[in-house]
């Protein structure tokens, strides 16, 4: 999105959310108030614009300047939820989408013997640069390769002989004989990253069904869940949010050093029962969502209706779950979305205010985002809403 006009146009479910909130919180209606001014303000496009272009091309410099905010987002975490200090003698944990690892390191630093399980993306296809020690004698494995592949931890045996990437599935299911005591999903398509252009325009809805089905069945009995969110006032966001409280201990964390502009929060699952019938609900309809994001049916237009009438079908569902959400999720989504709105308002307002002096410059310090993500503050996400969540651009 290269330009803003106002504020971008919701989903159906999303304006249910937004609507409760805007009645019921103050903050939510104070973030969404700052939210629009940066929308339709030309200074802001240009600022983001700038932005991304840095991000996009960091150099070393702006490498180790994310690894080492990622560092200093580690620590935070750990003064706010106390996750990082591991409790269990030897603990296990699973860093998934772990490049550049500024939370392995933070593990390393609060957990000493913990042994650390990580699968990034390589670098030849996208991925970020490893610049945490790693391999012999470090207690930190990685395995390079592309989780969204992983056919077989779906339960797919057979790949079509026509898809873009066939020859690039894999059975192997990483890391399967282990338990974790914590495990981190926070990963998201970087615009760096390199695809086919056939393939189907479905990334971010495999990666993250990718690493929630990974971590879901790799965690241990009472372990803890990080997962990077997007949008509290969103339909997706908040129903994640509500299934993960039928079967851990939720709460959520926004870092001030970092992510402040935007959406970007944790959820952070404790006391995860991942043997629960809701939980193992939760993983049969993710498997599923891969499959359906992977293999999309054929582009024939009596399938092309059938699929319309099935996603307006889906479209009533996912509004009438959303107004059910916001009856019983409601005031719990107020409690834990108000200190991450109060965060990004008070970013925003002061960006603005640095716009109007004319001092403001782009960098990646209190911008970037983490992991396999495009480290940026785009405007057209401010609020996790703006654009089609598969556009990583």
């Amino acid at each position: 999105m290269d330009e803003i006009s106002g504020e971008p146009e919701r989903s159906p479910e999303d304006q249910i959310i937004a609507s409760f909130l805007k009645e019921r919180s103050p903050t939510y209606r104070s973030l969404r108030e700052i939210s629009t001014i940066v929308w339709s303000d030309s200074r802001a496009t240009a600022y983001f614009a700038r932005e991304r272009g840095s991000a996009d091309n960091p150099g070393d410099e702006g490498r180790r300047k994310h690894y080492n905010l990622m560092r200093g987002i580690g620590d935070e975490m750990q003064r706010e939820t106390g996750v990082l200090e591991l409790q269990r003698p030897r603990p296990e944990v699973l860093d998934l989408c772990m490049a550049p690892g500024g939370y392995t390191a933070s593990i390393r630093k609060y957990s000493r013997q913990a042994n650390v399980s990580a699968i990034t993306l390589p670098e030849d296809q996208g991925g970020l640069k490893i610049l945490v020690p790693h391999g012999n004698r470090t207690q930190v494995e990685v395995l390079e390769a592309d989780i969204i592949m992983f056919a077989a931890e779906f339960g797919v045996v057979e790949i079509p002989d026509n898809h873009p990437e066939a020859s690039k599935f894999s059975n192997e299911k990483p890391f399967q004989k282990k338990l974790f005591d914590l495990v981190f999903c926070d990963g998201h398509v970087t615009r760096t990253r390199n695809r086919p252009s056939n393939c189907p325009p479905t990334e971010l809805s495999r990666l993250e069904c990718s690493q929630l089905v990974l971590a879901m069945q790799r965690i241990r009995e009472g372990g803890t869940l990080i997962i990077l969110l997007h949008g509290a006032d969103v339909y997706h966001s908040v129903k994640l949010l509500e299934i993960f409280g039928h079967f851990s201990h939720i709460q959520v964390f926004k870092p001030v050093r970092g992510h402040t502009r935007k959406s970007s929060f944790y959820l952070v699952a404790k006391e995860m029962q991942p043997g629960r019938l809701a939980a193992r609900a939760a993983v049969t309809q993710w498997k599923q969502n891969w499959k359906d994001a992977t293999f999309p049916a054929p582009a024939e237009d009596e399938i092309d209706a059938h699929n319309e009438t099935e996603a307006l079908l889906k479209q009533v569902e996912r509004k009438e779950d959303s107004s059910k959400l916001v009856e019983n999720f409601g005031a719990r989504l107020i409690q834990l979305g108000e200190p991450i709105w109060e965060i990004q308002e008070k970013a925003l307002k002061a960006l603005m205010e640095r716009l109007e002096q004319g001092s403001a410059k782009p960098g990646m310090e209190k911008s970037a985002e983490t992991s396999e993500e495009c480290t940026t503050a785009d405007p057209a996400v401010l609020t996790g809403l703006a654009r089609d969540t598969d556009d990583s651009s």
